[in-house]
């Protein structure tokens, strides 16, 4: 079953990885480079925070003067005319009245005359197709403090994508290293077993030579046949687990990874563990999760200040100056400036929910900063202790591993002379095995704790040296 799965998995890997150069090493190092440059979630990170870094700028761009030029085609139904039919109806009318009174003749010829001379007393405003060309100037003068809060809020959320973009990374090298070890401590033990089955075949045919010699007993010829087959069942299952934890470590650094590479950094221990004060007092100060809920506290308040802002007026000076001027009416002038104010009396108390969310939100956070705290000094506590018990059992497995290996020379000769059986060899080879097994285990362990307090206290990077993180923090402003 373990080998289909590998099957499956290794076939994957041929669309989703690429392949790593056959037979060449591959440092931890090397890894967490593959891993850095290649991971999908610290690219996406990436993304987002040029997101949030360009939302910053337009935030702070609302500060400045807003100056646009707006134009249209506009056709309505019929041209707009004036008509003064009944002014020049009056008009007439007098002149007429007028003539009849100074004896003219024939006054009705007259105003005949008249409505021939006189024009249409009609001035058309606007042809039914009309242009308009604008330059608009708009520069806030007072929001209430709504446009800087916004620009504080965006700065902060700019803050928190870079830290974000931290985690992503921290969380990338620990997982790395985590499955780089395990990988290494999976190799290791399959050469162990390697040697163990080595030893014991060379056992078994010792034993056979004795036992035909009659030297020892059938029992303990059956005794070491027995124990090659559980040696052979150990060392088989031994290169299952190491296939499997380098698909794994495929996986997470994207590259393809066989037996055939050598996984070269050697399992010993990262680094000295410092004081456990040391890292409560940096995972307190330096912890990202830590970080970001402060800043988000921070964004939360200016976000409260602009819906605040809301209750207060706006003032903005204005400007306009037509740059078509052929289609204006006699209405409209060539260009306008001024000062304008607005204050919304009644909006269905949306800007008064919306100030009480934020308000409830800053008391919920407040409260997951404090459970935060302890969780982080929590973590901290226990990671030290387990990369601390790690080594101790490392150090004191260093005085048992000499203690083995003498017992198993002494048992080997013993044997040879007939004055030792062989489960007692068997016995001796098993001991030393546990306790090489045991040793990688513990750095292994030491290891994968280390690296996981370091990512609490946000200090992974100083794991390792790779240049692709070095303007993780400095982007262009």
């Amino acid at each position: 079953m373990k080998r289909y799965k590998i099957f499956i998995y290794g076939f994957l890997f041929l669309f989703s990885t690429n392949v790593f150069a056959q037979g060449k090493d591959l440092s931890l190092n090397d890894a967490l480079n593959f891993a850095l440059e290649g991971n999908d979630l610290i690219n996406a990170s990436k993304q987002q925070k040029e997101f949030a870094k360009y939302e910053k700028k337009a935030a702070k761009g609302n500060m400045f003067p807003h100056l646009y030029v707006e134009g249209a085609v506009t056709r309505i139904n019929e041209p707009i005319i004036l008509s003064l039919a009944d002014a020049r109806a009056a008009v007439i009318g007098s002149n007429v009245a007028t003539y009849s009174a100074l004896g003219g003749q024939n006054p009705e010829q007259f105003k005949q005359l008249l409505e021939s001379k006189i024009p249409a007393f009609d001035m058309k405003f606007q042809d039914e197709l009309f242009y308009n060309l604008s330059a608009n100037l708009v520069l806030p003068l007072y929001t209430g403090g709504k446009i800087s809060a916004n620009s504080k809020a965006k700065e902060t959320e700019y803050e928190i994508s870079k830290m974000q973009y931290d985690t992503t990374v921290n969380s990338t090298i620990t997982s790395v290293i985590e499955n780089y070890f395990t990988a290494k401590l999976a190799q290791e033990a399959m050469k162990i077993r390697a040697n163990y089955l080595e030893d014991i075949n060379k056992h078994c045919t010792n034993a056979q030579k004795l036992f035909d010699v009659g030297m020892i007993s059938k029992t303990n010829k059956l005794r070491a046949d027995v124990a090659l087959k559980e040696a052979q069942r150990e060392y088989d299952k031994s290169v299952r687990d190491y296939e499997l934890s380098l698909v794994v470590l495929s996986n997470v650094i994207g590259e393809s990874i066989t037996e055939d590479n050598n996984l070269s950094t050697n399992l010993n221990l990262i680094e000295e563990l410092k004081d456990i004060t040391f890292y409560l007092q940096t995972s307190y100060s330096n912890n990202i999760t830590l970080k970001a809920l402060n800043k988000k506290q921070t964004m939360l308040q200016q976000k409260t200040k602009s819906i605040k802002a809301e209750f207060l007026p706006t003032v903005a000076l204005f400007g306009k100056y037509e740059i078509y001027q052929d289609d204006l009416t006699v209405f409209e002038p060539d260009w306008a400036a001024g000062i304008k104010a607005k204050l919304d009396i009644f909006n269905g108390g949306s800007s008064t929910n919306e100030y009480k969310a934020y308000s409830a939100q800053q008391e919920a956070l407040k409260l997951n900063i404090e459970n935060a705290s302890k969780l982080i000094a929590t973590a901290v506590k226990k990671y030290h202790h387990e990369a601390e018990t790690a080594k101790q059992q490392y150090e004191s497995l260093q005085s048992s591993m000499e203690l083995t290996e003498e017992n198993l020379k002494l048992y080997k000769k013993s044997f040879e002379e007939g004055l030792a059986t062989s489960i007692e060899v068997i016995d001796a080879e098993l001991a030393l095995e546990k306790v090489n097994l045991d040793q990688l285990k513990a750095i292994y362990e030491y290891n994968v704790a280390y690296a996981k307090l370091v990512d609490i206290c946000n200090l992974s990077k100083n794991l390792i040296n790779i240049d692709i993180l070095g303007d993780s923090n400095n982007d262009e402003e």
